[in-house]
């Protein structure tokens, strides 16, 4: 591989020729979803499709995406026309067209209806909440709602010079290049939220999937750790035992130190047992004995020959990107070095780490073994305050204690609790009812009809959220909103009447 590091007009830049004639540019800002806020998710998005649309003559051969910590915008062409993109998208953000945030809210709706729920969804909400790397797994609740000074204040923090990084394929970018955006900072990825309190941990999840997700240090050996566990899982799922179609895996960068590796497959419902068994097999296998020699050269050949067939396009992408999150280039001498280092022992350590930091999706009814505990469906404590008595429920089985630093709800003696000061959304519908989306993933839904004298619930949470939290929600059906079953009169009576 051949790639080069430069600087255009003062910003980081990589090149490398082209494996065709054509010529590309990429622009990466350090900016995803992974940095926004609940309440208002879905800016960044935003501003990559209105600066999209300012650069309207590049459409059909330019684009531009959004992860959990990096904005990429892209286009092929001549030189003048690299050099054309480059600068007309340098000014769009300081010139974001606010007469198409409506047009584009309408568009972005369009694209969340057509897009599936990705398997790591899930994973992701469970490992860290409803904050920083769980964010991409939850709606865009902010589209809509966003105002041009909120956007631009966005646009003015985030694409900036410093926070860039600029990729050429097809040989060195065309000269007299200038990058018209404001000096900035180069921000880093965010510090991860949590909310597990340790791990390895399971959760169960409807569906035919069973998954894992682990934290692992960014490395070589953690890459082929990836393909070797996919090869196991592959002939002990797939061919040996015929339980699963899909088995696989994939090792996926978080930020500059630290990279996921997730590993999934598929089944029927009446193997589900079997298979939870055999896929944590495979991977406790690799944390508690040693792979043989052979295996681990096999897997370490594999993978040498995947890095031989990336294009050196691919090599200064990725070294761009790693510069952008706070990671050190790869040369071809430390690939090299680092591959000929894996071991049975690097692995067996390596595999320590997934096993360690593991979070497994459970479809079925059966837990895993004691290595693994259950992810918390309740809070650790409830609040004090004023108690309120389930209209439907039999009598005591529910009841919702409201304070004036949060709300809990009983059903039995433990409770789910949402603080207000860690409430990271709260969707209000105009009947009342309210919805509440803690930092740690806990939901409450609040339907004040179904509580007795739940009449002053809406306006007890409308104060207690702050008002940047809450996210206004349209009109709900009249069928769609749920009906006490017998009155608060009736209900404390029957209490009383005990």
């Amino acid at each position: 591989m051949v790639w080069h590091r430069i600087e255009v007009d003062g910003v980081p830049a990589y090149w490398a020729e082209g494996d065709d004639d054509l010529h590309r540019v990429f622009l990466a800002f350090r900016v995803g979803s992974a940095d926004e806020q609940l309440a208002w998710r879905g800016i960044t998005h935003l501003v990559e499709h209105l600066a999209m649309h300012a650069i309207g003559g590049h459409v059909h051969d330019s684009n531009g995406r959004v992860d959990a910590t990096t904005t990429v915008f892209g286009t092929q062409g001549d030189g003048a026309g690299i050099a054309s993109f480059v600068a007309e998208l340098s000014r769009a953000f300081q010139a974001l067209p606010f007469n198409r945030i409506e047009l584009e809210n309408q568009v972005l709706r369009a694209e969340a209806d057509t897009r599936g729920t990705a398997l790591t969804n899930p994973l992701m909400i469970w490992r860290y909440g409803a904050a920083t790397y769980g964010l991409p797994g939850y709606e865009e609740f902010g589209v809509g709602r966003h105002t041009p000074d909120q956007i631009t204040a966005w646009a003015g923090r985030w694409f900036t010079r410093r926070n860039l990084v600029l990729v050429f394929a097809g040989g060195r970018p065309p000269a007299g290049l200038t990058i018209d955006l404001p000096e900035g900072e180069r921000v880093p990825p965010p510090r991860p939220s949590s909310a597990l309190p340790g791990t390895p941990a399971y959760f169960r999840q409807p569906g035919g999937v069973v998954a894992m997700n682990s934290l692992v240090r960014r490395s070589t050996a953690a890459q082929v750790y990836s393909t070797l566990l996919r090869s196991r899982l592959h002939r002990s799922l797939r061919q040996e035992a015929g339980l699963s179609y899909t088995p696989s895996t994939s090792y996926d960068p978080r930020d500059g130190r630290y990279a996921h590796v997730t590993a999934y497959t598929d089944g029927l419902p009446q193997n589900h047992d079997r298979l939870l068994s055999a896929f944590l097999e495979e991977i406790e296998l690799l944390a508690d004995h040693l792979v043989r020699p052979k295996e681990i050269a096999e897997i370490v050949a594999r993978v040498r020959a995947t890095r031989r067939r990336t294009s050196s396009t691919g090599w200064a992408y990725g070294n761009a990107l790693r510069e952008l999150v706070g990671a050190e280039a790869l040369t071809d001498a430390y690939m090299e070095s680092s591959l000929n280092a894996v071991d049975t022992e690097l692995i067996q350590q390596t595999a320590g780490e997934v096993l360690d930091s593991a979070v497994v999706m459970v479809p079925g009814s059966r837990a895993p073994s004691a290595r693994y505990r259950p992810a918390p469906k309740f809070s650790s404590s409830g609040v004090d305050g004023q108690v309120l008595y389930s209209t439907n429920a039999p009598v005591d089985s529910s009841r919702l204690v409201v304070a004036p630093e949060g709300v809990s709800l009983f059903r039995g003696p433990k409770p789910i609790t949402i603080c207000y000061r860690d409430c990271e959304a709260m969707l209000a519908w105009p009947d009342g009812a309210r919805k509440l989306i803690g930092r740690d993933g806990f939901i409450l839904m609040i339907e004040p009809a179904l509580w007795a004298h739940g009449s002053s619930l809406t306006a007890q949470l409308d104060t207690g959220v702050p008002t940047d939290r809450v996210v206004p929600m349209p009109l709900r059906p009249a069928e769609a909103i749920p009906i006490a079953k017998t009155s608060p009169y009736e209900r404390i009576r029957a209490r009383f009447k005990r």
